[in-house]
């Protein structure tokens, strides 16, 4: 059954549960039998082979702390999955997908819904911001273009509602569970080199797993068959796309500086400076205990 969570709701549910009950023991363990019995992850090796999908992704498979590796078929990133047809949808039904975590503002939602979701019965959960909020304003104007090497320090803080959310979901083992916001790059792009450093794994693969955006954004995908122009006037986020003179490209631009930088090592440089570490700033700033980081470690590592 299809449920739409936002963030105090969910929060004051999961609070009073018990760390990854015996009913999400029991999900995780369907969905795996499912994968395997469909031999679904066969298909892929990161990106999953989607007709109307921009960036959906597995990110199992990298080498982590002790040893581990992070269990495959479980923890999925993706763009909005808004432009999924009848075939992807049947096909994603074979993985047995218990949550999403939605990163977009409402502005992004209203335009680009997750219709899969709702179709295929999955918990959806999100968090009720306005797009003016995350980005730089000009006038009271949010602007067509976005200097990343200034916004991605502070996004992170942005982002601590949503990540509050996510953290506790992964810890109560809500999986398989798919983040995404509208290009899957930069707010899911943090937020998963979040869960992997936690998972340990290697500062390079991580930033690697980020620059894979690149690869694996399909921009005519994700912009749909929604008129930007008629929506311009009542929908920011339309009026930001539709003033975007890269509106028209097919192919993702570089996530990184002309000097070669990747724009994700600007948000973990500051996190590091401010909190010491990843773990440090989301058990400080975000509210996750050190229990459940051990407890995403325990469901999401093999």
């Amino acid at each position: 059954m299809h449920t739409t969570f936002t963030v105090k709701a969910l929060l004051l549910t999961l609070s009073a549960a018990t760390l990854f009950s015996a009913a999400a023991q029991a999900d995780i363990a369907a969905a795996q039998a499912l994968q395997a019995q469909n031999g679904v992850l066969n298909d892929y090796r990161r990106l999953l082979p989607l007709e109307g999908g921009s960036n959906f992704r597995d990110m199992g498979g990298y080498p982590a702390a002790d040893g581990k590796t992070v269990r495959r078929g479980l923890l999925f990133r993706s763009a909005a999955p808004s432009s999924l047809s009848a075939e992807d949808e049947h096909y994603l039904a074979q993985f047995g997908f218990e949550s999403v975590m939605d990163l977009r503002s409402s502005e992004e939602i209203e335009l680009f819904p997750n219709r899969w979701a709702e179709h295929a019965g999955i918990d959806y959960y999100k968090h009720d911001y306005s797009i003016a909020n995350l980005l730089p304003s000009q006038d009271g104007e949010v602007p067509a273009r976005i200097d990343l090497e200034q916004l991605y320090p502070s996004m992170p803080q942005t982002l601590q509602p949503q990540l509050k959310l996510y953290f506790t979901l992964l810890a109560e083992g809500k999986a398989p569970i798919m983040v995404n916001c509208s290009a899957g790059q930069d707010r899911t792009g943090i937020t998963s080199a979040l869960l992997l450093s936690v998972l340990g794994v290697p500062r390079q693969l991580v930033v690697e797993d980020y620059l894979l955006s690149s690869d694996f954004r399909r921009p005519q995908v994700e912009r749909g068959t929604v008129d930007l122009s008629a929506r311009a006037s009542t929908n920011a986020f339309a009026a930001m796309m539709a003033r975007n003179t890269g509106a028209q490209e097919t192919h993702a631009p570089p996530l990184f500086t002309a000097d070669g930088t990747p724009y994700l090592e600007f948000a973990l440089r500051q996190l590091e400076q401010d909190y010491g570490s990843v773990e440090g700033f989301l058990t400080q700033a975000v509210g996750i205990t050190p229990e459940q980081l051990q407890q995403i470690r325990a469901i999401y590592l093999q």
